[in-house]
């Protein structure tokens, strides 16, 4: 079964997939990145593979950078000053969009240094006011209480017509996205570009947005025959140059630093060789982050709560202490002690 990284915690610590170090999975682990090993591995088990990975880099509009003397931002006082200069030139266009996403908060305080969430065994702790949270909450409170992104939600028709004509100027996000633009938004083929994300103290850092594995279940029936399928299509040279070539973005260590991969010049951006980029995000992944063991049920209220806060344009860390509030609430009715 294939799982997204923030999804697998809740099924492993449930006893639902099969743990693969009888099978020599261990052996694997310099295989892969860091950040994406990191996250189908629980209490020494292993419960999947990585497949695809999301490191997050700055994708911008160049067209509209250009247009307006937006220079690209290396750090993010930089890119707060552009988010500034583009919309007081031109009221229509933002730096980017956001109306409160839970993924694009836990890639934006992982990518901050933010460590909110630790599990051992059933003990939780949550701390959304932990050093790297609120250093992102109180930066991006100055976006969001000043009208400087665009009030478009992510993912709708309004969203995509503003990635192709230059209302919604950057994303950051994984690296999966360069197919989305060039499958839905073709118009803007050539406007765009890829650069690091901006940084906070001048370390290179990046973080993971989205991205997933394969899992075996634990009741399969044949347990050596999936973990040997899932070796061959998770870890075989074959089977991950069809992952590659289909644009699929590696979370393999000898894919993301192939020549053939790094010299990829796509058309969509100009000729530019994004994977140069991507790869060096992939590397530059801020390590030690974890999901909560159930983290799919505190994305669905965080609209409910921490949401709240982009809908008001209050301070974001208002909002997030109210999402930990639930969360904590949650978790300990479903068994767990979880604690602040």
């Amino acid at each position: 079964m294939q799982i997204e990284y923030g999804a697998l915690p809740q099924y492993a610590l449930s006893e639902s997939l099969l743990d693969l170090t009888p099978y020599g999975f261990a052996d694997l682990e310099d295989d892969y990145t860091a950040s994406t090993w990191g996250q189908v591995v629980f209490d020494d088990k292993i419960y999947g593979l990585p497949q695809d990975s999301g490191p997050t880099a700055l994708f911008y509009n160049a067209t509209i950078f250009d247009q307006y003397g937006i220079e690209v931002p290396t750090t993010w006082d930089e890119y707060l000053a552009a988010a500034q200069k583009l919309h007081a030139a031109d009221p229509t266009k933002y730096i980017t969009s956001d109306t409160g996403d839970a993924g694009f908060t836990m890639t934006s305080i992982w990518q901050a240094g933010g460590l909110p969430f630790k599990t051992e065994g059933t003990n939780v702790t949550v701390n959304l006011q932990d050093e790297g949270t609120k250093r992102w909450a109180d930066f991006w409170s100055q976006l969001t209480q000043n009208d400087l992104v665009s009030p478009v939600p992510g993912w709708s028709d309004d969203w995509y017509r503003g990635l192709a004509d230059g209302g919604v100027a950057s994303l950051v996000i994984g690296a999966w996205m360069p197919g989305v633009l060039e499958g839905s938004v073709p118009d803007a083929a050539g406007d765009w570009r890829v650069a690091p994300v901006p940084t906070w103290d001048g370390t290179p850092a990046s973080s993971e947005n989205g991205g997933g594995g394969q899992s075996v279940t634990a009741q399969t029936e044949n347990p050596a025959l999936a973990a040997g399928f899932l070796k061959w299509l998770n870890n075989s040279d074959e089977s991950l140059k069809i992952f590659t070539d289909e644009g699929g973005f590696p979370s393999t260590n000898a894919q993301l630093t192939d020549p053939e991969f790094l010299s990829y010049e796509s058309d969509y951006f100009g000729g530019q060789k994004i994977n140069e980029v991507l790869g060096a995000a992939a590397a530059d992944v801020v390590p030690g982050w974890s999901y909560l063991p159930f983290q799919v049920y505190a994305n669905s209220i965080f609209g409910d709560t921490a949401g709240q806060a982009w809908a008001n344009k209050t301070n974001l860390n208002e909002g997030l202490i109210a999402w930990q509030d639930a969360i904590i609430e949650y978790g300990n009715q479903q068994g767990f002690t979880v604690s602040q």
